[in-house]
């Protein structure tokens, strides 16, 4: 259960009646023996396929994709750069040095026209295949962690995650991309066939349309490579995962055409007691060459998962932070209880074709599919009597009670289903006035989201637990409660119109102006809304590895919803507008270099104790609470990055940011001046890889995070201490760095830090979440 969501929008939902005698279902086995053999089964045919597919196939110079030969505009400013393909993850290596594989000239996500990172007006980071793969990482916030401009907003264990940057929430419904096509945000997606992900940082908004502030996500899959061959992988952790995958090729007939098989699956052992679980997924990503002049990419995948996941805590009255407490506590966890389930697929296909000298057009489409049985034990509010009346009536009702004491619910809500559909279509070219030389992009796209949810949802309290005597023996309701049949809640279209052009003038200036010209419909709101979102850029270029830029954009934002218990419950409030202006510089010379600093300001949303009637709620009461829209919460900080080859027996991925995120002028003189809850004043990540000389094939990988105090109320009141973080990790390779055999060792927190993680507010209701304890992964990966 996603704490912003808890019920269908514009929907009436009345909690079913408490009931004293009830009765079980029948338990739901993450981990059965019949489950087990299904995922090794699939694999088991998969491998069997790629061992008859792989000997048709030559021997690859490269283990990892390349850069496809689609066509691309002609831009002699940069076209150095554009030519450069990505960078690949086995080279011919000198002893004794590291690769450079922590580092990629790619920017799907950051630019409409594959612009390379350095030369992007943006703030841009993206983590390769070969992190992820040194981190053991499985799901995105293993992935984030390495961006300190990148915060958990709700990630509890056992569902999907939610994030923010640059300390705003990213909107799921559009804040998601795999290769630059929206997805639905709202799952787990996949990592085995992913090449690099993305993170635009700030507005995207010529990227993205109508979506948040914070930014954009994207993955990047992996492309088919003449000749791959079969890779298996297998790993473990301390807590018993069992974990497989495998991946081949399938030759296509014609040139580079060909199709990339990915398979996994995993029995998952987490740290959170009952919250274990399995996943299977499976992807297809292809590459068709249709004549000189036409390629056509496409990616497909798969992935079903069943997990129960922990919900948190909420501040005991409102005012203290629960302690003491344990991570593997799972507040409310019942055995009758049915895990979460969650069937996702993502499909896309991009066709590029050269239709003139220095012309190309792209055309793209994509499909994505959430579909969720969310089930969950849900710890919220007081505790409450036999009548539904709280038993600490003086502390807020939607806090745990001063001492401890919380009532637990019976929340499953079926058949949640979303879709994004995106289909576009750009023209891209390029010509030369005089000594300026154009690059221009005009086209458009249709985009759609649906949410289809049940007016029914079972809400059920079940009785009353206690934070330091969690997790009491309670029955069923009897007769079992069902929800009814999803039906549509929620709908966005979005037609855009875009246009870009940078203009590359002497000197080595280059200046970026375009916008999209957007007309957005929503369920909440009959007459269409069209405006204009502007994006301006400006890169200088003073040396040939220094790149100084400057940007200004605006992005329009569907508006919050408000929480169930103020006067205007479930009410959304009307859209509105984020600025943006950004200076920043990048230098790349083996290792790429960045530095940002960015102002960044829109409403501030928050439940506020009105004195009476006010346009929000027009039949208020003195000393209720309305959910509204007053002030601004202003953001001013500065992004310091570093990625690839710091020398020849080291490459890093470092970040830092500090962030001063203030609300002003709200209309309560308590939150004025003060810094939005769950955002760190300043965060670090920072990640080697160590050559060990004479140990052959040996390397290290330190690790070292810092995140400062988070605020968990608006009056900064309450707050959760900084932690610091230690990571280490190895990577052995027998036969060297071309060998065929790689082992991968890794912990996280390898002090066992004790540590709230998040103190995110889901536009009202405050959850706060405990971050992992020590935890060490183990893999090994073999190419045949």
């Amino acid at each position: 259960m996603r704490a912003r969501e808890p019920y269908p929008r514009q929907l009436d939902i009345d909690p079913p009646l408490r009931k004293s005698d009830r009765s079980q279902i029948p338990v739901f086995c993450g981990g059965s023996q019949f489950q087990r053999a299904s995922l090794w089964l699939m694999l088991s045919i998969f491998i069997l396929g790629g061992s008859i597919a792989w000997p048709q196939s030559p021997t690859p110079e490269t283990s990892e994709a390349q850069s496809p030969s689609a066509p691309e505009p002609q831009n002699p400013a940069t076209n150095r750069s554009q030519q450069k393909p990505d960078r690949v993850t086995t080279t011919v290596v000198v002893h004794g040095e590291v690769k450079n594989d922590y580092l990629s000239d790619a920017g799907t996500t950051a630019s409409l026209d594959n612009t390379p990172i350095r030369d992007t007006p943006l703030s841009v980071s993206a983590v390769t295949s070969a992190v992820m793969s040194d981190q053991v990482s499985r799901v995105l916030s293993d992935v984030v962690k390495n961006d300190a401009s990148v915060g958990e907003d709700y990630a509890p264990v056992g569902y999907y995650g939610d994030f923010q940057i640059r300390g705003f929430p990213i909107d799921l419904a559009t804040g998601l991309q795999i290769n630059g096509m929206t997805i639905a945000g709202e799952q787990d997606v996949p990592l085995e066939n992913k090449q690099r992900v993305e993170i635009v940082r700030g507005i995207a908004g010529l990227e993205s349309g109508v979506a948040s502030a914070g930014g954009v996500i994207g993955y990047a899959t992996r492309e088919p490579n003449p000749g791959e061959r079969l890779t298996l992988e297998l790993a473990t952790d301390h807590r018993g995962t069992s974990y497989g995958s495998t991946e081949f090729m399938v030759p296509g007939f014609h040139g580079n055409s060909g199709l990339l098989i990915t398979a996994a699956g995993e029995d998952i052992h987490t740290y959170v007691e009952g919250a274990n679980g399995w996943r299977g997924m499976g992807a297809a990503n292809g590459r068709w060459q249709l004549g000189a002049n036409t390629q056509v990419m496409t990616d497909f995948e798969y992935q079903h998962k069943a997990e129960r996941s922990e919900a948190g805590y909420q501040l005991l009255g409102g005012t203290t932070v629960p302690a003491p407490v344990y991570p593997s506590v799972m507040l409310g966890f019942q055995p009758w209880s049915k895990p979460n389930t969650f069937d996702t697929f993502n499909a896309g296909a991009r066709l590029a074709r050269k239709v003139a000298r220095n012309w190309n057009l792209r055309l793209g489409g994509s499909y994505s599919h959430s579909l969720i049985d969310d089930n969950v034990i849900w710890p919220y509010g007081p505790a409450l009597d036999a009548n539904g009346n709280s038993l600490c009536p003086s502390s807020p009702s939607y806090f745990f009670c001063p001492d401890g004491s919380y009532e637990i619910y019976d929340y499953r809500s079926p058949g949640e289903l979303r879709i994004d559909a995106l289909g576009e279509a750009l023209l891209l070219g390029h010509f030369t006035t005089g000594k300026v030389s154009h690059d221009v992009i005009g086209g458009g796209s249709l985009f759609h989201r649906s949410v289809d949810l049940s007016p029914t949802i079972v809400y059920t309290p079940l009785g009353v637990e206690n934070v330091y005597q969690p997790n009491l023996p309670y029955a069923q309701e009897s007769p079992p409660q069902q929800a009814g049949p999803a039906r549509l809640a929620d709908f966005n279209h979005q037609s855009s119109g875009v246009v870009q052009e940078r203009a590359h003038l002497p000197g080595n200036v280059a200046l970026q102006a375009g916008g999209r010209f957007v007309q957005v419909t929503d369920f909440n709101y009959t007459t269409p809304r069209t405006l204009w979102l502007p994006q301006y850029g400006v890169t200088y270029s003073p040396a040939h590895d220094l790149v100084l830029y400057g940007n200004y954009g605006t992005l329009l934002s569907l508006g919050p919803q408000a929480p169930w218990w103020v006067d205007n419950a479930n009410a959304f409030l009307t859209p509105f507008m984020t600025h943006q202006t950004e200076i920043g510089a990048k230098y790349e010379h083996g290792i790429l270099l960045t530095a940002a600093l960015f102002r960044m300001r829109q409403p501030f949303f928050y439940p506020k104790v009105i004195s009476g009637p006010d346009a929000f709620c027009p039949t208020g009461n003195p000393g209720d609470l309305c959910f509204e829209s007053e002030g601004h919460e202003t953001h001013d900080g500065i992004e310091l990055n570093a990625q690839g080859k710091a020398a020849s027996w080291m490459q890093l991925s470092a970040s830092a940011t500090a962030l001063r995120a203030i609300s002003s002028n709200t209309g309560t003189a308590s939150f004025d001046n003060k810094q939005v809850i769950n955002v760190p004043r300043f965060h670090t990540a920072l990640f080697a890889d160590v050559f060990v000389p004479h140990a052959g094939g040996l390397h290290v990988m330190p690790g070292w995070s810092y995140t400062s105090r988070k605020e968990a109320t608006r009056d900064d009141l309450v707050s959760v201490g900084g932690y610091n973080l230690f990571n280490l990790g190895a990577r052995y390779s027998p036969g060297g760095e071309n060998g065929h055999l790689a082992f991968h060792l890794y912990a996280d927190n390898i002090l066992d830090k004790r540590y709230w993680k998040d103190t995110g507010a889901s536009y009202g209701d405050t959850f706060i979440h405990q971050g992992a304890p020590t935890t060490v992964r183990l893999s090994a990966h073999y190419r045949f």
